[in-house]
Order: structure tokens, then C-alpha cells, then sequence
């Protein structure tokens, strides 16, 4: 059973993972298209912030991102990170990639989560994609772009599948939550990938 109230180990470390790539997508996005680092920074904050905020949210537990500094922080190291990404060669897949990364992760584990607390299978479905997408729909809605949750193919797609595999394996493979999160954040960053390759 996942403890309601406080960090616990390998699902907190990804939990911070998870807000980190999407800070870092977030800020690199938001250089590229010419805002000042302060406000990528903030961008960076509240995306990589969003989906353990909603999820948790949801699932009527405390805060963890309000409470543990720890969110705020890898946040922020996030945006930093990602500030130098649009100097780079290949700046658009590297972005990509991090929104990838920070997808797979916050679906995955907001889909172990649910379904450890015992939601239904629509019921963490909805999580889950609630929760997976919220990061890149704060990022996107705050840039003026159109969110690739509507514009791209296997986006969302992937988000609800890597959800089922999670949830498979929380009720079937009888593996640790964490480990279940990134079997189902495994499947999201495949189908991801895929895509990345064939744009």
C-alpha cells in the first residue's frame, strides 16, 4: 500500500523526475519562443508542479508538492536545465524528449497510485490522463500554443495506454507501485518514441 501522507522512496524520486523533465520542456519551450528566463522559470514552476498538485488533488490525500520543498526544488532545477536546450543542435528533440519523459512518469505513477488506493479502472484511467497531461496542457495553454495533447497522434493515446499497463500491473503482477508506474511509463515513452522518429 502506498503511504497517503509523505514521500516513500523509489515512487518520490520518480514523482520529482517526473516534475523535473517537465520543467525543463517547459522553460526550453518557453526560451525558444523568446520569453525572458524569469518567466520560463515561473512557466517551469507551475508545470513541473502540476500533476502531483491534481492528482493528489483527486485522490483527496495531502499535498505533497505544497508540503516537501523537494517539488518546488527539482522544479526549478528542471527550468534550469532546460534554459540552454533551444542553443542546442537537435533543440527540438531533446524538448521532446523531456516532455516525453515527464508524460510517461506523471501517468504511470498517478495510474499505480489510483489504483493501489483502490479507484476503478475509469476511474484511474481519468487520473491518469487528468494527471499525465496536466504538466504540457498548463505549458502549452500559458505559451498561446495549441496543446499537443489535441494536435499530435499518440500523445494522449499513449498516456491512456501506458495507464492500462500500470493498472494491469498493480492488479496482476502484484509488483511494487513504483515498479508498475514505470512498466506503464515504459509503454507511454515507446509509443512516444515512435512517434518522435516517424515526424
Amino acid at each position: 500500500m502506498i503511504p497517503a501522507g509523505a514521500g516513500f522512496g523509489p515512487f518520490l524520486v520518480l514523482d520529482l523526475a517526473a516534475g523535473f523533465m517537465l520543467a525543463a520542456a517547459a522553460s526550453g519551450l518557453a526560451r525558444a519562443g523568446g520569453s525572458r528566463s524569469g518567466g520560463a522559470l515561473a512557466l517551469a514552476c507551475l508545470a513541473g508542479t502540476a500533476a502531483p498538485l491534481l492528482r493528489d488533488t483527486l485522490l483527496g490525500l495531502p499535498l505533497l508538492a505544497l508540503d516537501q520543498p523537494a517539488y518546488l526544488a527539482a522544479a526549478l532545477t528542471g527550468g534550469l536545465a532546460g534554459l540552454p536546450l533551444p542553443r542546442l543542435r537537435r533543440a527540438g528533440l531533446c524538448l521532446a524528449l523531456a516532455d516525453a519523459l515527464g508524460l510517461a512518469l506523471a501517468t504511470g505513477l498517478a495510474a499505480a497510485k489510483g489504483a493501489v488506493l483502490g479507484l476503478g479502472a475509469a476511474g484511474v484511467l481519468l487520473l491518469a490522463l487528468l494527471s499525465g497531461l496536466a504538466g504540457g496542457l498548463v505549458r502549452d495553454t500559458l505559451l498561446g500554443n495549441t496543446a499537443l495533447a489535441m494536435e499530435e497522434d499518440l500523445y494522449a493515446t499513449a498516456a491512456a495506454l501506458g495507464a492500462v499497463v500500470s493498472l494491469a500491473c498493480v492488479w496482476h503482477a502484484r509488483l511494487p507501485p513504483w515498479q508498475c508506474a514505470l512498466a506503464g511509463a515504459a509503454c507511454i515513452l515507446l509509443l512516444r518514441a515512435f512517434r518522435l522518429r516517424r515526424a
